[in-house]
């Protein structure tokens, strides 16, 4: 999936970490060739100089404290295509996006996201994940469970979103495998994600598109969670319910199971986000709908 010649870029840069080079610092990335950065945050990470997890994210840090009994922590990898011009053309994170989410994507096109330092720590994460898997889950898994023990000590448990701004939900369900004491929970529009048990609690992301409204459909029928966005701002309620199921507000913070009924199918919804434009886009597009 990754060029034997962008791995070796990166071992090169990983030799000079470890013969004493201190490495670029982030404002510095922020200046480079855009390949050169991400080559240098790879090369970081997998030398231990620079932390995986994401901790301070708007919707994660919503969900961390008293009222929810958790602390939010999640992993923040390339949204969609974003990393394609390093990887290689037609490498995606997300292989049911749509051209209307990938323009709206709150992991990376809203917010904080859409900062040059979050694109790099995005796929850099990304690109090191590529390179040495084995080295790159070691150190992630060490960091959950740091951050895992860390919140037991003050009370709290951990949840863990693995998928904050990709569709990878194969991996996540290894990740949550081999951390069984930490709470998993994610957003798929890849229906495969939910044909078989796993540790990790999951909704359908709904998208546009008529394949994607009928899935959502689909989904519900069988019982399971649906993530839906409305075109409603962020003062507005939410419907009551969407065809027929009953609706939570996903805005609240990110830990919609806390939330969710017991049993049968349910709607995350959410509020569509973003500027004006992104707004509007999403709107016309069918992504968000009509509450």
């Amino acid at each position: 999936m990754i060029t034997t010649k962008t791995k070796k870029a990166i071992e090169r840069l990983r030799e000079q970490l470890r013969s004493g080079v201190q490495g670029p610092k982030m404002g510095q990335q922020t200046r480079m060739e855009p390949k050169a950065a991400v080559l240098w945050q790879a090369a970081l990470i997998l030398e231990g100089r620079r932390g995986i997890i994401t901790r301070s994210q708007t919707k994660l840090d919503k969900a961390s404290g008293t009222k929810t009994g958790y602390v939010n922590r999640g992993l923040t990898l390339s949204s969609a295509n974003e990393a394609a011009f390093i990887v290689g053309r037609g490498f995606t994170t997300c292989p049911n996006a749509t051209a209307s989410c990938r323009v709206a994507c709150v992991g990376s096109k809203t917010g904080q996201g859409a900062l040059p330092s979050s694109k790099i720590a995005r796929i850099g994460r990304t690109l090191a994940m590529l390179a040495d898997s084995e080295r790159f889950n070691a150190l992630l898994d060490y960091e959950i469970e740091s951050e895992r023990m860390r919140c037991a000590v003050f009370g709290f448990k951990l949840a863990f979103r693995f998928n904050v701004a990709s569709d990878l939900w194969a991996l996540a369900n290894e990740c949550a495998e081999r951390n069984p004491l930490v709470t998993f929970y994610d957003y798929s529009a890849v229906p495969a994600a939910f044909d078989s048990p796993s540790g990790v609690r999951r909704v359908y992301s709904r998208k546009n598109g008529k394949a994607s409204a009928a899935r959502a459909l689909g989904m519900l029928e069988r019982g399971v969670g649906v993530s839906v966005v409305f075109a409603v701002s962020k003062k507005d309620v939410l419907p009551l319910q969407w065809n027929g199921v009953p609706v939570i507000d996903g805005d609240i913070n990110d830990l919609w199971f806390l939330r969710a009924p017991k049993s049968g199918a349910f709607v995350v919804g959410l509020r569509v986000k973003g500027s004006n434009k992104q707004k509007q886009q999403a709107i016309d597009s069918g992504f968000a709908v009509a509450a």
